[in-house]
């Protein structure tokens, strides 16, 4: 029987990005009597679009089983990854991320397309922001057994 472990993206820092993206725009906006109504409806609006943003982001789930990583969006079809066509791993980590316990990683493939692209042209799979990104790695690693790459380095 396959174990699995289900992950969700953060979406908090979403909210946070938005809110700060949307401060930094207001003040060089002029806020008067006649153009508040104007920027109350830019700000709902704004919201609107990032809570839609939020909404599709958490509806992502990632699940982590024996045999590979299966990704699920709300939009398109569930992808897997086995663990014998991954070729290495990378995280990027935020100062917002750090805060927050999350980060983005980043799943190099030996063949086949990925949502991305690898600087080598590889195909990348990216699971966002989820939570402890080296942890995850280093689950990840143990997982895929035979799979994993010699290590490097010595002692």
């Amino acid at each position: 029987m396959e174990s699995e472990r289900r992950l969700k993206s953060n979406v908090t820092k979403s909210l946070i990005k938005g809110t700060v993206a949307l401060a930094a725009l207001s003040v060089f906006l002029k806020i008067d009597a006649n153009t508040l109504p104007g920027y109350l409806l830019f700000m709902g609006v704004s919201y609107a679009l990032i809570g839609a943003y939020m909404y599709n982001k958490g509806y992502t789930t990632y699940t982590i089983g024996d045999t590979g990583i299966s990704i699920k969006k709300r939009f398109g079809r569930e992808q897997h990854v086995a663990y014998s066509n991954i070729q290495g791993f990378g995280y990027s980590q935020g100062m917002l991320a750090r805060r927050f316990k999350c980060g983005s990683v980043f799943v190099e493939l030996k063949q086949g397309k990925g949502s991305h692209r690898s600087p080598e042209g590889l195909g990348v799979v990216i699971l966002k922001d989820v939570p402890d990104p080296i942890g995850l790695i280093k689950e990840l690693e143990d997982l895929m057994g035979p799979y994993a790459a010699a290590p490097t380095g010595s002692g």
